[in-house]
């Protein structure tokens, strides 16, 4: 492993190998597989909670994949993780540990999977491709631009694989929406809208005191790594985690990655010019300090995106409680999970125009309405990583691709932070002539989980 790799914590932290058969144990190969040994892919999966085990649902369905090492700071998920690999793919039961640098140090392991919450993205990420692994990471692709640029210097560092979870990219309903936009069916596409809506007022998740303990089969500190000390508080933890600034970037980082992320790749863009945003906790009265209302609009120089969100109505927007609207001169493309639906409009003639100049005969549109069911595009996604790994070709969501769309929720929020209209850089990814929100583009690390020199 990289000498650049810190060992805090390491020797003599309880769990390291908490019920855990030996780094050196024989391979975990269970009886579904059916590629050759030298064609199977073995894993280790850093973070299996939630979104974890939803991930390894599809890649465990791969025959020829063996997950044998799961690292997690909370016991009970390394173990319950561990426990149904072993039963899933009738193996041995993978080593579990609470810090996932013992699994680097493996040199059986080809790859991980990082699940863990936003804040520890970007150091697993880079110790695993210095330490000679290729990654799949979860979105949002880190916390905050600054460490999402580290990632991918570390990625052409290394010529290591660095693949997101920005699935969406992998549906094949999706690709074929966004071919729609770019081919000019709809007319000049000059506004986009994405949004997420539902009521969870006013209670949310409630109040929770900072006075409690961490349960003890949880290394809290280790939990919290980068991010500020602060004592243990159970709406701070798993899950909830998104909803605070210290460890995530809320709603907008959580789901509008995703609606922006097809956004960007429809008008063949990296970044928006400029942003601006208006908002604020409105109608949940819980712990979060991330907003529950936001309006964010990003001008674009062929068009404007805006991105909504609220937590205290969930009536739905074209039927839909979330979704991307392409809107052309020609006609609507509609968008989710569930499939799209194209449109066309109808030209008007208002009655003033009608009055001034007379009736006039108007332009015919021509586009044909159409519509396509979908998916998530999870299982194409999982499998296009796994056959990087031999052909060292660049994922369908490179790292690279990912941080810009991730940057579009960054922006949004440090626009809403500031309560200004910011310019960005693309090239350089900073403000144009506004040091405060720059300096909003990173945060200095606690001490002892600072990011490695690249």
């Amino acid at each position: 492993m990289s000498e650049s790799i810190t060992r805090r914590g390491f020797v003599g932290t309880a769990g390291v190998a908490v019920g855990a058969a030996s780094a050196f144990a024989a391979p975990a190969i269970g009886k579904s597989g059916a590629a050759a040994p030298s064609e199977r892919k073995r894993l280790g999966i850093i973070g299996p909670g939630s979104r974890g085990n939803q991930l390894l649902d599809t890649f465990l369905k791969e025959e020829d994949v063996d997950v044998v090492s799961v690292a997690d700071v909370d016991d009970r998920h390394a173990g319950d993780t561990a426990d149904r690999i072993k039963k899933i793919k009738e193996c041995e039961r993978p080593e579990t540990m609470r810090d996932y640098r013992a699994m680097l140090d493996r040199k059986d392991i080809d790859a991980v999977i990082i699940a863990t919450p936003d804040h520890w993205h970007a150091l697993p990420t880079i110790h695993a491709v210095l330490a000679g692994k290729d990654v799949y990471v979860e979105k949002p692709v880190a916390h905050n631009v600054a460490e999402g640029r580290a990632m991918i210097e570390a990625g052409k560092k290394t010529g290591k694989i660095i693949a997101v979870g920005t699935q969406q990219r992998s549906s094949k309903h999706f690709g074929k929406a966004v071919d729609i936009v770019r081919s000019g069916q709809l007319g000049k596409v000059f506004w986009v809208q994405t949004w997420n809506y539902e009521n969870i007022s006013p209670v949310g998740m409630g109040v929770y005191p900072d006075s409690l303990e961490a349960p003890p089969y949880v290394d809290y500190d280790r939990w919290l790594g980068p991010a500020p000390s602060r004592r243990f508080n159970p709406n701070r933890f798993h899950l909830l985690f998104r909803w605070f600034s210290d460890y995530a970037g809320g709603m907008m980082s959580d789901w509008g990655v995703h609606l922006n992320d097809i956004v960007l790749w429809a008008l063949d863009a990296k970044g928006p010019n400029s942003v601006y945003a208006t908002g604020g906790i409105e109608t949940t009265d819980d712990d979060r300090d991330t907003p529950d209302t936001l309006q964010v609009v990003y001008e674009f120089p062929t068009a404007t995106l805006t991105y909504s969100m609220r937590k205290g109505n969930g009536y739905k927007f074209n039927g839909n409680g979330y979704g991307i609207l392409f809107c052309g001169t020609d006609g609507t493309l509609m968008l989710n999970r569930e499939g799209y639906e194209v449109i066309p409009d109808k030209i008007d003639e208002p009655y003033g125009i009608k009055l001034v100049h007379g009736p006039r005969e108007n332009r015919k549109i021509t586009l044909e309405p159409s519509k396509e069911k979908g998916d998530d595009g999870q299982k194409p996604h999982v499998r296009n990583f796994l056959d990087c790994l031999a052909s060292r070709a660049k994922p369908t969501s490179d790292i690279e691709i990912a941080h810009r769309s991730t940057n579009t929720c960054h922006l949004g929020n440090i626009a809403y932070r500031v309560g200004r209209k910011l310019n960005w850089d693309i090239e350089a990814e900073r403000f144009k002539n506004d040091p405060e929100a720059d300096a909003l583009l990173s945060r200095e690390a606690r001490k002892g989980f600072e990011l490695p020199k690249i």
